[in-house]
């Protein structure tokens, strides 16, 4: 079918050449909502110069995930592309990627996930335990340390030292050009970010090769590396593997954003708090290892876990193309056309989530189950079958992260927020952290403490 102007989207081209691309690199969560807002599921706008349909909503998710319709290859901005290594999974389709995801899921088996948690339980302990000796500190910071070192230790087999240091130094500039304008210039974000990114290939590559020279180990590269082609029976090209361990720290540096919604929402609401600590105190008391069979008897730190998830601001939007003229909620989308799809603004719909920006973990409760309303209701890691779509593989690894960091929190430790600081996001960064640092001090929590009690 012909694309007609009336039947286009609702929307704005915006500036000359520029089309609306600082508004969506400036705030591009308030960009997103607000548009949906004014314009319901779909509207148009320009980015990059290229014609764009951004769509939100659980209908919009279904959409998105539909490869016949939409095409992931040619779909990234350029320099997004550039940053995330090239051909990486996000821009992959058909075969290519079955082949490729079938090499990373390798890593995120049941039997990995299982050697994965003690390494993450000691490795979320040992960082409390330094935090309650270090006054006041700013958490955001040492979130994005324990992010890293969670992904690296079960990921990549890297742990805590030099090489992992070095990794975090270099992440920590290349995150400020993934944001930013595409100006190739020297000093510019985009420019170091473009440098750095030579160096970060380096190391993995360099890891790859250590790991295909020695024995196995149990992590998650020795997995990947170990796997078969669904396709021929070969092993993974060792430089697509590296690009891919670079784009499971991008995708997996998410979650320091999850766990400062869940201190900052549990600050807020002293109710969920109490809630939650009484829940973890009895299930899991104030010592001891962690399991599966104990994490899944704690319903209430899954509620939590999916309300953090729904309203946490991560991503703004994913990226795909029109492979054809596509009919949506009434216009059309012409072939070739950009199509975002908007992640968290598809969790802010008040037709699923009443009163959405309000944290409020009983909609995940069996009584209301408002994540059900639609099969497509809830998505925070992508939607549709992990091997066959565009699901981030780490689904279920980023949330297990998430909940023993809330253990751990709450069964030996509290903690206070310096007054006076500004918790709003800083919306131009990826993820948004607190624009002061989220500066706090955490302690030991005494072993009387009344459950629940609030530490101010």
């Amino acid at each position: 079918m012909t694309a007609t102007k009336s039947k286009l989207p609702p929307g704005s081209n915006g500036l000359p050449l520029l089309g609306e691309t600082h508004l969506l690199l400036r705030d591009g969560f308030g960009f997103v909502e607000e548009r949906a807002r004014r314009h319901g599921p779909i509207f148009r706008t320009r980015i990059l110069g290229r014609p764009t349909a951004v769509i939100t909503g659980p209908e919009a998710t279904a959409l998105f995930i539909d490869a016949g319709k939409v095409q992931r290859e040619g779909s990234m901005p350029p320099h997004i592309q550039t940053l995330f290594g090239g051909r990486a999974l996000p821009v992959l389709d058909g075969d290519v990627h079955r082949e490729r995801k079938h090499f990373i899921m390798a890593a995120f088996s049941a039997e990995a996930l299982a050697a994965y948690l003690p390494i993450l339980q000691r490795l979320t302990a040992d960082h409390f335990q330094r935090w309650s000796a270090a006054g006041e500190l700013r958490w955001g910071d040492e979130l994005e340390q324990l992010s890293l070192e969670a992904i690296g230790e079960t990921l990549m087999g890297i742990p805590p030292g030099p090489r992992m240091d070095e990794l975090r130094a270099l992440y920590a500039t290349f995150f400020r050009g993934l944001g930013a304008l595409p100006i190739p210039l020297p000093g510019t974000a985009f420019w170091r970010a473009r440098r750095i990114l030579r160096r970060l290939l380096a190391i993995h590559r360099a890891n790859v090769d250590e790991h295909l020279a020695g024995p196995p180990r149990d992590d998650g590269l020795s997995r990947i590396l170990a796997a078969k082609s669904p396709l021929t029976g070969g092993p993974p090209a060792p430089d697509d593997v590296a690009r891919e361990l670079h784009h499971l720290v991008i995708a997996g540096l998410i979650v320091r954003r999850w766990m400062a919604t869940l201190i900052l929402e549990l600050d807020r609401n002293p109710e969920v708090r109490a809630r939650l600590t009484e829940e973890i105190a009895r299930t899991a008391g104030d010592a001891g290892p962690l399991t599966w069979q104990r994490l899944e008897q704690m319903p209430y730190l899954t509620q939590v876990s999916h309300e953090v998830r729904r309203i946490s601001p991560v991503v703004h939007v994913f990226f795909g193309k029109a492979r054809e003229a596509i009919e949506f909620a009434g216009y059309t989308i012409p072939a070739g056309w950009a199509v975002f799809w908007g992640i968290r603004a598809s969790h802010l719909a008040a037709e699923i989530y009443p009163d959405p920006q309000r944290f409020d973990p009983e909609r995940f409760a069996p009584a209301r189950a408002e994540h059900l309303r639609h099969p497509h209701a809830f998505a925070p890691n992508g939607a549709g079958g992990p091997l066959v779509s565009h699901k981030c593989a780490g689904h279920e690894l980023a949330p297990l992260i998430l909940r023993i960091f809330a253990v751990e929190l709450l069964r030996r430790h509290a903690w206070s927020l310096a007054p006076g600081q500004d918790l709003e996001p800083a919306w131009n960064q990826v993820p948004p952290m607190p624009r002061d640092g989220l500066r706090a001090r955490v302690t030991q929590a005494p072993a009387d403490r009344a459950s629940g009690a609030r530490s101010r």
